[in-house]
């Protein structure tokens, strides 16, 4: 059975509505993401979702997120959460470079999986 995947735009809608909350809640915690070596972390953690929404609106407007993109994606990032503090900054630096092999080992599953569906349907090999 086939699974039905979103449509652009709601994908574009609910990841720019999802990355304004996160970004206010980074904002308006602070304090909290401050008050600890581990909130300091967590506050990362979070900023990193800030980078896993920009690369879904990114990919669901293009279809496809060049390298270019993508370091600029981490770089505002880490300049977002050091605004919170330097740590969160670094943290979320490699967090978001933790979502970029997630990523790539997802895309490489889903399409594999594409490519082996038209391989059968059409009942030719690729050479």
């Amino acid at each position: 059975m086939a699974s039905r995947q979103p449509s652009e735009g709601s994908t574009v809608l609910i990841s720019l509505i999802l990355w304004i909350i996160i970004f206010a809640l980074l904002n308006i915690g602070s304090g909290f993401f401050k008050s600890s070596e581990a909130a300091t972390i967590l506050g990362g953690l979070v900023g990193s979702f800030l980078f896993f929404l920009k690369i879904t609106f990114v990919g669901a407007i293009k279809r496809e997120v060049k390298l270019a993109e993508t370091i600029l994606a981490v770089i505002i990032t880490g300049m977002i959460c050091s605004s919170v503090h330097r740590v969160s900054g670094t943290t979320s630096i490699i967090f978001s470079i933790g979502w970029i092999f997630y990523l790539n080992f997802v895309s490489n599953k889903i399409y594999s999986r594409l490519e082996e569906t038209n391989t059968v349907s059409t009942g030719k090999k690729r050479k």
